[in-house]
Protein backbone atom coordinates (compact mmCIF):
# COMPACT_ATOMS: atom_id res chain seq x y z
CA UNK A 1 0.00 0.00 0.00
CA UNK A 2 1.12 3.48 -1.06
CA UNK A 3 0.63 5.85 2.05
CA UNK A 4 1.69 9.82 2.16
CA UNK A 5 2.20 10.34 5.73
CA UNK A 6 3.35 14.05 7.28
CA UNK A 7 3.57 16.34 10.59
CA UNK A 8 3.10 19.66 11.31
CA UNK A 9 5.04 21.32 14.92
CA UNK A 10 4.98 24.47 15.91
CA UNK A 11 6.99 25.75 19.17
CA UNK A 12 7.22 29.17 20.34
CA UNK A 13 11.22 29.18 21.68
CA UNK A 14 11.41 31.43 25.15
CA UNK A 15 15.41 31.14 25.74
CA UNK A 16 17.91 32.51 23.59
CA UNK A 17 18.40 28.92 21.66
CA UNK A 18 17.11 25.76 21.92
CA UNK A 19 17.96 22.52 20.55
CA UNK A 20 15.88 19.80 19.32
CA UNK A 21 16.02 16.01 18.03
CA UNK A 22 13.19 14.62 16.03
CA UNK A 23 11.98 11.60 15.56
CA UNK A 24 9.13 11.48 12.97
CA UNK A 25 10.77 10.54 9.67
CA UNK A 26 9.47 7.44 8.09
CA UNK A 27 12.02 4.62 8.76
CA UNK A 28 13.70 2.21 6.19
CA UNK A 29 13.23 -1.43 6.41
CA UNK A 30 12.90 -4.54 4.05
CA UNK A 31 9.14 -3.76 4.07
CA UNK A 32 9.07 -0.20 3.82
CA UNK A 33 10.11 1.79 0.87
CA UNK A 34 10.00 5.58 1.41
CA UNK A 35 10.24 7.57 -1.71
CA UNK A 36 10.22 11.15 -1.47
CA UNK A 37 10.77 13.12 1.60
CA UNK A 38 10.49 16.62 2.37
CA UNK A 39 11.25 18.56 5.65
CA UNK A 40 10.56 22.28 5.95
CA UNK A 41 11.46 24.17 8.59
CA UNK A 42 10.53 28.20 9.72
CA UNK A 43 12.98 30.07 10.29
CA UNK A 44 15.17 27.94 8.25
CA UNK A 45 18.40 26.95 10.36
CA UNK A 46 20.91 24.07 9.49
CA UNK A 47 19.90 20.74 10.13
CA UNK A 48 21.65 17.75 10.90
CA UNK A 49 20.64 13.90 10.04
CA UNK A 50 21.79 10.84 12.38
CA UNK A 51 20.72 8.21 13.96
CA UNK A 52 19.55 6.54 17.17
CA UNK A 53 21.22 3.23 18.82
CA UNK A 54 18.38 1.51 17.89
CA UNK A 55 18.43 2.40 14.00
CA UNK A 56 15.40 5.23 13.81
CA UNK A 57 16.23 8.07 11.64
CA UNK A 58 16.31 11.44 13.50
CA UNK A 59 17.48 14.78 12.71
CA UNK A 60 18.86 17.60 15.22
CA UNK A 61 18.09 21.71 15.00
CA UNK A 62 19.00 24.62 16.79
CA UNK A 63 16.32 27.20 17.06
CA UNK A 64 16.35 30.62 18.54
CA UNK A 65 13.88 33.12 20.48
CA UNK A 66 10.57 33.15 19.04
CA UNK A 67 7.81 30.72 16.61
CA UNK A 68 9.70 28.05 15.28
CA UNK A 69 7.87 25.00 12.92
CA UNK A 70 8.99 21.87 11.77
CA UNK A 71 6.49 20.14 8.80
CA UNK A 72 7.81 16.89 7.55
CA UNK A 73 5.76 15.34 4.49
CA UNK A 74 6.63 11.67 2.76
CA UNK A 75 5.72 9.37 0.60
CA UNK A 76 6.29 5.74 1.57
CA UNK A 77 4.99 2.09 -0.06
CA UNK A 78 4.42 0.07 2.48
CA UNK A 79 4.41 -4.41 2.04
CA UNK A 80 4.10 -5.61 5.53
CA UNK A 81 2.89 -8.94 6.10
CA UNK A 82 0.83 -9.97 8.91
CA UNK A 83 2.18 -13.09 10.88
CA UNK A 84 1.12 -16.16 9.95
CA UNK A 85 -1.18 -18.91 12.01
CA UNK A 86 1.87 -20.79 13.07
CA UNK A 87 5.50 -20.42 13.59
CA UNK A 88 8.06 -22.75 14.69
CA UNK A 89 8.53 -21.86 18.30
CA UNK A 90 11.91 -19.93 18.91
CA UNK A 91 14.10 -21.41 21.94
CA UNK A 92 14.64 -18.87 24.35
CA UNK A 93 18.10 -19.88 25.30
CA UNK A 94 19.27 -19.56 21.69
CA UNK A 95 17.85 -16.01 20.54
CA UNK A 96 20.32 -13.91 18.94
CA UNK A 97 21.74 -11.46 21.24
CA UNK A 98 20.70 -8.59 19.64
CA UNK A 99 16.64 -9.95 20.13
CA UNK A 100 17.07 -11.37 23.76
CA UNK A 101 17.29 -7.61 25.12
CA UNK A 102 13.50 -7.84 24.34
CA UNK A 103 12.64 -10.56 26.85
CA UNK A 104 13.89 -8.26 29.59
CA UNK A 105 11.89 -5.91 31.80
CA UNK A 106 12.58 -2.36 30.86
CA UNK A 107 11.64 1.02 32.62
CA UNK A 108 8.14 1.07 30.99
CA UNK A 109 7.49 -2.55 30.84
CA UNK A 110 8.43 -4.55 33.64
CA UNK A 111 7.84 -7.92 32.59
CA UNK A 112 9.14 -9.32 35.80
CA UNK A 113 5.69 -8.61 37.29
CA UNK A 114 3.76 -10.43 35.06
CA UNK A 115 5.09 -13.74 34.79
CA UNK A 116 1.92 -15.00 36.74
CA UNK A 117 -0.46 -13.31 35.24
CA UNK A 118 0.24 -13.90 31.98
CA UNK A 119 0.59 -17.55 32.32
CA UNK A 120 -2.83 -17.61 34.02
CA UNK A 121 -4.25 -15.52 30.96
CA UNK A 122 -2.17 -16.74 28.35
CA UNK A 123 0.33 -19.88 29.03
CA UNK A 124 -1.48 -23.04 28.66
CA UNK A 125 -2.11 -21.86 24.66
CA UNK A 126 -0.01 -23.45 22.84
CA UNK A 127 0.43 -22.02 19.35
CA UNK A 128 2.86 -18.66 20.45
CA UNK A 129 1.06 -16.62 17.43
CA UNK A 130 -1.69 -17.04 18.78
CA UNK A 131 -0.81 -16.04 22.25
CA UNK A 132 -0.07 -12.64 21.09
CA UNK A 133 -3.18 -12.46 19.04
CA UNK A 134 -4.66 -13.43 22.26
CA UNK A 135 -2.90 -11.01 24.23
CA UNK A 136 -3.69 -8.13 21.85
CA UNK A 137 -7.58 -8.77 22.23
CA UNK A 138 -7.26 -9.27 25.97
CA UNK A 139 -6.09 -5.60 25.65
CA UNK A 140 -8.27 -4.06 23.48
CA UNK A 141 -11.35 -6.14 25.61
CA UNK A 142 -10.26 -4.64 29.12
CA UNK A 143 -8.30 -1.73 28.54
CA UNK A 144 -10.25 1.31 28.30
CA UNK A 145 -8.93 4.18 25.77
CA UNK A 146 -9.06 7.80 27.78
CA UNK A 147 -7.11 10.28 27.02
CA UNK A 148 -5.71 12.29 30.41
CA UNK A 149 -6.05 9.52 32.63
CA UNK A 150 -2.21 8.35 31.96
CA UNK A 151 1.24 10.45 31.73
CA UNK A 152 4.47 10.16 30.84
CA UNK A 153 5.48 8.36 33.61
CA UNK A 154 2.71 5.39 33.50
CA UNK A 155 4.16 2.29 32.84
CA UNK A 156 2.67 -1.24 32.20
CA UNK A 157 2.09 -1.98 35.87
CA UNK A 158 0.41 1.31 36.19
CA UNK A 159 -1.89 0.06 33.00
CA UNK A 160 -2.25 -3.21 34.44
CA UNK A 161 -3.99 -1.50 37.32
CA UNK A 162 -5.57 1.12 35.81
CA UNK A 163 -7.69 -0.54 33.06
CA UNK A 164 -7.10 2.65 30.98
CA UNK A 165 -4.88 4.45 28.92
CA UNK A 166 -4.17 5.95 25.23
CA UNK A 167 -2.58 3.62 22.46
CA UNK A 168 1.21 4.36 23.98
CA UNK A 169 -0.21 2.24 27.37
CA UNK A 170 -1.88 -0.41 25.52
CA UNK A 171 1.51 -1.16 23.50
CA UNK A 172 3.31 -0.82 26.86
CA UNK A 173 1.22 -3.77 28.96
CA UNK A 174 0.83 -6.59 25.62
CA UNK A 175 5.12 -6.10 25.39
CA UNK A 176 5.10 -7.20 29.04
CA UNK A 177 2.64 -9.97 28.65
CA UNK A 178 4.65 -11.00 25.76
CA UNK A 179 7.98 -10.60 27.72
CA UNK A 180 6.63 -12.61 30.86
CA UNK A 181 6.01 -15.81 28.22
CA UNK A 182 9.54 -15.41 26.89
CA UNK A 183 8.15 -13.97 23.51
CA UNK A 184 10.66 -10.89 22.41
CA UNK A 185 8.49 -7.61 22.25
CA UNK A 186 9.49 -3.97 21.20
CA UNK A 187 7.79 -0.65 21.02
CA UNK A 188 6.45 0.78 17.59
CA UNK A 189 5.89 4.39 17.24
CA UNK A 190 4.20 5.60 13.99
CA UNK A 191 1.77 6.87 11.00
CA UNK A 192 -1.72 4.77 10.99
CA UNK A 193 -3.98 4.91 7.92
CA UNK A 194 -7.73 4.84 9.45
CA UNK A 195 -7.19 6.77 12.98
CA UNK A 196 -9.61 9.34 14.14
CA UNK A 197 -8.42 11.64 15.80
CA UNK A 198 -5.83 11.24 13.76
CA UNK A 199 -2.36 11.07 15.76
CA UNK A 200 0.99 9.53 15.77
CA UNK A 201 0.23 5.73 17.00
CA UNK A 202 1.72 3.37 19.18
CA UNK A 203 1.91 -0.36 18.65
CA UNK A 204 4.54 -3.53 18.97
CA UNK A 205 6.38 -6.53 17.27
CA UNK A 206 6.88 -9.50 18.76
CA UNK A 207 9.78 -12.17 17.37
CA UNK A 208 7.90 -15.36 16.43
CA UNK A 209 9.70 -18.11 14.32
CA UNK A 210 12.89 -16.35 13.69
CA UNK A 211 11.05 -12.78 12.50
CA UNK A 212 9.48 -9.63 14.15
CA UNK A 213 5.64 -8.94 12.79
CA UNK A 214 3.94 -6.29 13.90
CA UNK A 215 0.94 -6.22 16.09
CA UNK A 216 -2.11 -3.13 16.81
CA UNK A 217 -3.34 -4.36 20.33
CA UNK A 218 -5.26 -0.69 20.41
CA UNK A 219 -7.13 -0.61 17.00
CA UNK A 220 -6.81 -3.84 15.21
CA UNK A 221 -4.85 -1.69 11.80
CA UNK A 222 -3.27 -4.07 9.59
CA UNK A 223 0.40 -4.50 9.37
CA UNK A 224 0.52 -2.47 5.58
CA UNK A 225 -1.28 0.37 6.67
CA UNK A 226 1.67 1.67 9.66
CA UNK A 227 4.32 3.32 8.77
CA UNK A 228 6.89 2.56 11.21
CA UNK A 229 8.99 6.10 12.48
CA UNK A 230 10.55 4.31 15.41
CA UNK A 231 11.16 0.87 17.09
CA UNK A 232 12.84 0.66 21.04
CA UNK A 233 12.30 -1.19 23.97
CA UNK A 234 9.75 0.70 25.02
CA UNK A 235 8.49 4.74 24.40
CA UNK A 236 11.63 5.64 26.03
CA UNK A 237 13.96 4.83 23.27
CA UNK A 238 11.59 6.10 21.03
CA UNK A 239 10.37 9.70 21.32
CA UNK A 240 8.94 11.96 18.83
CA UNK A 241 11.28 15.24 20.30
CA UNK A 242 13.81 15.67 22.73
CA UNK A 243 14.34 19.20 23.57
CA UNK A 244 16.90 21.22 25.64
CA UNK A 245 15.73 24.73 26.74
CA UNK A 246 12.61 26.33 27.48
CA UNK A 247 10.30 26.09 24.82
CA UNK A 248 5.99 26.03 24.43
CA UNK A 249 4.78 23.59 22.62
CA UNK A 250 1.95 24.74 20.24
CA UNK A 251 -0.04 23.04 17.83
CA UNK A 252 0.25 19.18 16.27
CA UNK A 253 -0.80 18.26 13.36
CA UNK A 254 -0.54 14.24 12.01
CA UNK A 255 -1.59 13.12 8.10
CA UNK A 256 -1.76 9.73 7.00
CA UNK A 257 -3.94 9.08 3.72
CA UNK A 258 -3.52 6.38 1.01
CA UNK A 259 -2.65 7.04 -2.73
CA UNK A 260 -4.42 5.79 -5.12
CA UNK A 261 -3.25 3.90 -7.67
CA UNK A 262 -2.09 5.35 -10.93
CA UNK A 263 -4.94 4.95 -13.14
Amino acid sequence: MNLSVGCTLAYDVLTPTANFTFNILANRDPHQHLGDEIIRLAPEVPLERTATSKGNRVFRVEAATGAFTVDYQATVEVNRPGAPDEVKADNPGRLPLATLTYILPSRYCESDRFTQPAWDLFGRIPNRVEQVREICRWVEANLAYTRGATDSRTSAWDVWQLRKGVCRDHAHLAIALCRSLSIPARYVGGYALGLEPMDFHACFEAYLGGQWYLFDPTDGIAPDRIVVIARGRDAANCALTTIFGRVNAGALTVRCTEIPPAG
